[in-house]
C-alpha cells in the first residue's frame, strides 16, 4: 500500500482533471480555509472568555501610550518596533531594535532635587553593618550624618590615576546581597577593564562604585504594599525619604566626591544602576541628583517611590525587567513606562523570558508561579549588560568634564 501513493501522485499530476473536477476542489478548498478561519477566531476569542481578566494582566493592559516608552524620547512606534515590544533599547541586540551608534545626548543639568518632598527620616536600624569583602577593590570609608560607618567598594581599570577621568556608574545592590554582587552576579568589572563609555579610543573603562546599604529594623508602609503576596523584603537603601536630610543620598555623595576629588571621574558621564529595590535607590538618587548623574537604570524594579517634581522631563532611564517576576509583576513596571511617556522621558526598556531573550508581552499570571517568579527577579540579565551600556554611552550631562564636587555645587545654587 505505502508504495502504490507514489504511482498516484504521479497519475493525478501527468493528467490534467476534468474542468468540473478543478471547480468542486476550488470549492472545497475555499471552504477548509473558511473553516480553519473560523476556528482559528474561536480559539483566539478563548482567553478573553474564558480565563479570568487577573490572569491576562500585562498582556492586553499594555496600550498603544506605552510603546512611545523608549529610546527615541517618546517618539511612535515604526512598524518594525511595533511587531518586538519585547525590546526598545538604543542598541538592543533584539529583533527589530537594534540601532546604529548615535552621538551621545548631553542632557543639561536640572537645579536641585527634582522629587517631591515625602517619607519620614530616621528609620531604624537593625544593626551596623561592617565592612564589607571587596576582593580586588578599593575600599572606602566615610561616616553618615548618623554617626554609623558607611562603605564602598571601588572598582577601576588598571592605571586608573594616571589617565583622564573616566565614567562612573553608582551600583545600588539589591536587598539580599551587598557589595561584592558587583563581582557575584553581574559581569561589571570585566567590561570596566575595556568598554568605551566615551567613544574616544583613549578612554576607554569605567570606574564602579559600589555603596553598602543598612539593615533597617522594619519595613515602611510603602515597602509593604510594594511586596509580593509571599516576600517583603526590607530595601537596603532609603529610598522612602527624599528630604534633604536623607542619609543614603548623601553617603554616597560623599563616595562620589573622593573620587572626583582625586580627579578620577568624568562629571559629563555619572550613571546609577540597581537591582530589585536598589533600582529604586538608583532611580530616587539620579532624580535628587539630576544635576550630577545623566541617566539611570533598573533591573527587576518598578516606579521609584517619589514623583518626579522639576520642569521639563527626569533623567533617561533604562527598565530591564522580566515577563514572570513575582516581586515587581511585569504589568506593575510598564505602568512606570506610561508614566514616564506621558512625561515625555526617554526610555528604553528590555522584556525578558528566563533565558535573558526579549519577551514580546508580560507572562499569563497562571504561567508565572511564585517560585519561577522569585528565582526570575534575582538572575541578573548578565548577558544583556551590553545593552546596559550602550544605553548609557548614548547619554551625558552637558557640564564642563572638570569635576566638582557636590558641596561646590550646592553652594553655586545657593548664589
Amino acid at each position: 500500500m505505502p508504495r502504490s501513493r507514489p504511482g498516484l501522485r504521479a497519475r493525478r499530476t501527468s493528467t490534467p482533471a476534468p474542468p468540473g473536477l478543478r471547480r468542486g476542489r476550488v470549492l472545497f478548498a475555499g471552504a477548509a480555509l473558511a473553516g480553519a478561519a473560523a476556528w482559528i477566531a474561536a480559539a483566539c476569542s478563548t482567553p478573553s472568555s474564558g480565563v479570568d481578566g487577573g490572569d491576562l494582566l500585562g498582556v492586553f493592559e499594555r496600550d498603544a501610550g506605552a510603546g512611545t516608552a523608549a529610546a527615541d524620547g517618546g517618539q511612535p512606534r515604526t512598524a518594525a518596533a511595533q511587531k518586538d515590544a519585547g525590546a526598545r533599547a538604543a542598541g538592543s541586540t533584539g529583533a527589530g531594535a537594534a540601532k546604529p551608534p548615535k552621538p551621545p545626548e548631553a542632557r543639561p543639568p536640572s537645579e536641585g532635587s527634582c522629587v517631591a518632598e515625602q517619607g519620614q527620616p530616621g528609620r531604624e536600624l537593625r544593626k551596623t553593618l561592617g565592612r564589607p569583602p571587596c576582593r580586588g577593590a578599593q575600599v572606602l570609608e566615610t561616616r553618615d550624618a548618623e554617626g554609623s560607618p558607611r562603605y564602598a567598594c571601588v572598582i577601576a581599570p588598571s592605571g586608573v590615576e594616571t589617565r583622564a577621568p573616566l565614567p562612573l556608574l553608582v551600583f545600588f545592590h539589591a536587598e539580599h546581597d551587598n557589595p561584592t554582587a558587583v563581582d557575584k552576579e553581574t559581569g561589571l568589572r570585566k567590561l570596566g577593564a575595556t568598554w568605551n563609555l566615551t567613544g574616544d579610543p583613549a578612554h576607554a573603562g569605567f570606574i564602579v562604585l559600589a555603596p553598602q546599604g543598612r539593615a533597617f529594623k522594619n519595613p515602611t508602609q510603602g515597602e509593604r504594599e510594594r511586596g509580593s503576596k509571599t516576600y517583603t523584603p526590607l530595601s537596603p537603601f532609603d529610598a522612602e525619604f527624599t528630604g534633604d536630610g536623607n542619609v543614603d543620598v548623601a553617603t554616597v555623595d560623599a563616595f562620589v566626591d573622593q573620587l572626583i576629588e582625586k580627579k578620577l571621574v568624568d562629571r559629563r558621564r555619572i550613571y546609577a544602576v540597581g537591582a530589585s529595590y536598589g533600582g529604586h535607590m538608583a532611580a530616587t538618587y539620579a532624580m535628587m541628583r539630576a544635576d550630577r548623574v545623566a541617566a539611570f537604570a533598573t533591573f527587576g524594579s518598578n516606579a521609584p517611590p517619589a514623583p518626579w517634581a522639576c520642569p521639563g522631563p527626569p533623567p533617561p532611564a533604562m527598565a530591564i525587567y522580566r515577563a514572570c517576576d513575582d516581586m515587581f509583576p511585569c504589568e506593575s513596571v510598564e505602568r512606570w513606562l506610561r508614566a514616564r511617556d506621558a512625561q515625555s522621558a526617554q526610555t528604553s526598556f528590555l522584556r525578558l523570558d528566563e533565558g535573558d531573550r526579549d519577551e514580546p508581552h508580560c507572562a499569563l499570571r497562571n504561567r508565572c508561579t511564585a517560585k519561577k517568579g522569585a528565582i526570575n527577579h534575582a538572575r541578573w540579565p548578565k548577558s544583556r549588560e551590553a545593552d546596559l551600556l550602550r544605553f548609557f554611552a548614548g547619554h551625558t550631562l552637558a557640564v564642563s568634564a572638570d569635576a566638582t564636587t557636590s558641596a561646590e555645587t550646592a553652594a553655586g545654587r545657593a548664589r
